[in-house]
């Protein structure tokens, strides 16, 4: 009992990370990626990041970016609010992917990943709006879907970032 009570305590502590496609609800859906620059999948992922921080009534957000060890880069959100009591950091993940159409060409873009913590340090989980996690994908897939691109793939791979000129890590 005792071990169980240390166990609950360390994940309530450390949280518990869940990454999400915010492009992909179930895991039979096809695969889709957004045929837009670099520069541009990192503005709209900050966009989205402020958006939905209006939204889920945080009061303070913090936006640091982030990679992880295989090299893929994006923002760490740190959501909180005074009134309901609550600190959420969100990860939304910019990845470069090339893929194949159904009419077998090639396409070169984006897809985005959202890993979460789940009521990690949260008192009132019931958050207004959905929470954080609804709005900040809500937020993600307006802005992707004004693009146009949206392209399903019957094959997908990461690919490196193309770095140079219109194609940094930006915060826009």
């Amino acid at each position: 009992m005792e071990r169980a009570a240390r166990f609950l305590i360390a994940l309530i502590v450390t949280g518990c990370a869940t990454p999400h496609s915010a492009l992909k609800p179930t895991p039979d859906a096809p695969e889709v990626i957004y045929a837009i620059p670099q520069s541009q999948a990192f503005a709209i992922a900050g966009g989205a990041i402020r958006a939905a921080a209006l939204r889920c009534g945080a009061d303070y957000l913090r936006i640091d970016k982030i990679s992880r060890g295989d090299g893929i880069r994006g923002y760490e959100a740190d959501y909180r609010s005074w009134f309901y009591r609550f600190y959420i950091p969100r990860r939304l993940w910019v990845v470069p992917a090339d893929g194949i159409g159904a009419s077998g060409q090639q396409i070169d873009g984006f897809r985005f990943e959202i890993s979460y913590y789940r009521a990690l340090r949260a008192e009132n989980i019931r958050l207004p709006g959905g929470g954080c996690q609804k709005t900040l994908i809500s937020a993600l897939h307006t802005a992707l879907e004004a693009t146009g691109t949206a392209t399903m793939v019957t094959s997908l791979e990461t690919r490196p970032y193309a770095e140079g000129r219109g194609r940094s890590f930006t915060s826009d």
